[in-house]
């Protein structure tokens, strides 16, 4: 089953990710910003079952980020703006 995510994210501030559900999105992490970079903290909750290789995955920004979030079954958007 494929999974859609979307990241909402700063390079400076951090950001969320959310999962696209039946019912909406549903936020499953969040990413926050340190003096290395970005660090991603997944949320307790039954939405980010199988998505557990993104807890405490680390990145210089944004757009490095969603590159290593992509997996074959997981599709990852940035809106911009």
């Amino acid at each position: 089953m494929a999974v859609i995510l979307r990241l909402q994210c700063d390079d400076l501030l951090g950001g969320r990710i959310e999962r696209e559900t039946l019912t909406g999105l549903v936020t499953i992490a969040t990413v926050a910003r340190g003096a290395d970079g970005l660090t991603v903290h997944v949320t307790d909750g039954r939405e980010g079952q199988g998505l557990e290789y993104l807890q405490g995955l680390r990145a210089r920004d944004c757009n490095e980020l969603q590159r290593r979030m992509g997996r074959t079954d997981v599709t990852v958007t940035m809106p911009t703006g």
